[in-house]
Order: structure tokens, then sequence, then C-alpha cells
């Protein structure tokens, strides 16, 4: 038996099945009883139809007649708005609440701010396709934002920050301040490195004070500085080491970096490489 989890709204119903790997080997469906050891939280039917009560969390105990346990555990929000959700088309301001949300996805996410359901490209206000294994991933959902779409590859998204301030950066989308501290960071990076400093996680041409796509590689630099929100540097940039504190940057007007029109060609380059182009 293995164990897994569910995240509900109260109201809500999922049905949860069992599967067991035999003494050869072999994995199957087989015969269980269901229980729950919070009724106030999830209730769960004969068949395995697990129903959200109230808020908190509750496990679901799957058992076999000769007493082999296995366990899912079911997180039931309020009803409303969710802060913490996963795959599939979100409404935003009903199903989801909008805010910054945190994930740590796999290579191959594919997520979608939208101004509307229809499929079309026009409904598409911000997109990205993960091609590379990040430690966090950001995105600002807003208010005026209709829905938002997210395959299973970008996991759990929820309001908490993944991680602390560190000197070094992994390939993700990391916070100034709490998670990176500003500074002259430095890498040996492979051909088709992309990095963005960032204004917020909106994931648009605006949203980008500085970037640059690393045609051929090498040891490469970038000062991260106080007024940015956020920095994106993607797995062909690998991990990056502070070289220089930067607090002697507060004040200081940045006067380096590429030009809007550079910028664009940039973001448009990485785009290219993810394929969203």
């Amino acid at each position: 038996m293995t164990a897994g989890s569910r995240d509900l709204q109260v109201g809500e119903s999922t049905t949860v099945t069992a599967t067991a790997t035999f003494s050869n080997g072999t994995k199957g469906p087989t015969t269980v009883s269901w229980e729950t050891d919070n009724a106030t939280v999830a209730t769960v039917s004969e068949a395995g139809r697990v129903t959200a009560v109230g808020p908190g969390s509750a496990t679901i105990i799957a058992r076999t007649p000769n007493n082999v346990v296995g366990t899912v555990l079911v997180t039931v929000s309020p009803a409303g708005p969710r802060t913490r959700f996963g795959a599939g088309s979100h409404r935003v301001g009903t199903d989801i609440a909008p805010g910054r949300y945190f994930s740590n996805p796999r290579n191959g996410c594919y997520w979608e701010r939208v101004s509307g359901f229809g499929g079309s490209l026009s409904e598409i206000i911000a997109n990205d396709f993960v091609g590379y294994d990040p430690a966090q991933y950001i995105v600002d959902i807003l208010p005026s934002d209709v829905g938002f779409e997210s395959d299973t590859d970008c996991g759990t998204w929820d309001v908490t920050p993944l991680a602390g301030s560190s000197t070094t950066i992994r390939p993700g989308v990391w916070l100034v301040g709490s998670q990176v501290p500003p500074g002259t960071y430095v890498t040996n990076a492979s051909p088709g490195c992309y990095w963005e400093r960032l204004r917020d996680f909106q994931h648009q041409l605006r949203s980008i004070v500085s970037n640059e796509f690393v045609s051929n590689g090498g040891r490469i630099r970038v000062t991260i500085r106080p007024g940015d929100v956020g920095f994106q540097t993607d797995g062909d940039c690998g991990t990056w080491t502070l070289e220089s504190s930067g607090a002697s940057l507060a004040g200081v007007p940045d006067e380096s970096g590429p030009s809007p029109a550079e910028i664009a060609v940039n973001f448009d380059r990485a785009r290219r490489k993810k394929g969203l182009r």
C-alpha cells in the first residue's frame, strides 16, 4: 500500500483507490476497508468516496483483510477562494484567491494566466514552459485575471515561500532580499543560459528590469540590486555564488544593463528556446 495526499475545499468530494504491491513484486488493486481518523474534517464511504466536511487535516486509512495499511492525507480548506491548489483550470476570485504563489515544479511544467477560458492565444496574459528542474517558482496572479491554468508537472501552488536566505542561487525564481541578498553573483554558465532581474512575478516583458541570453556560455556575472523584487535563472545558468555584497548599492542609480529593445530580444530568444514562439 502506498501513501498519497489530496487537497479539497469544504463540500468537495474525491474518490481514493488502493493499489497493493504483492509478494511477487506485481502491483494491482486490492480489497480494503476505508476509515477516517477525523470525521469532522473528512468522511469516507465503503467505496472510497471522500467528502470534505470541515477545515483541517484528516488521514484516510485503507486496511486489507490481513491488516496491511495504507494512508491518504486529506487537507481541507474553507469554502471560497483557495490559497493552495494543484493542477487544473481555476477561476480567480472564485476557485482561487489572487496573490503571489510559490511552487516546486518538475521539468516540463506549463502554466497560463488567462483572460478567458476559450482556449485562444489572445486570452493568454502570460505563460511559461519550465524546461528545467527549478528549486522554486513564483507567479503573481492578479485580481484582474479571469483564470489560472497549470499542469501536473507544476505541482502544488501555495502562498508560502519554499526557502530562506542563501548566498548561492539555484535554478528557479527567487525573492530578492528575503531569499537572495543583493550583490554581485558569478556562475559558469552553459550555452543558452537565461536570467532576469525582475520588478514583479507577472512574467510579462514589462516585469523585466534587466536580462541576458548567454549564447556561448562561460563565466558570467550579474549584479542584483536592492530595488529588485525578484531574480529568475534557468538550468543552463547553473548555480550562482555571491562574489561581493550589494550593501553599497543602496540608493545608487542602476545605469548599466541592456536597453528596452535588447531586453525584448533576449526575452524573445528565451521564449524560442522554450518553444513558446
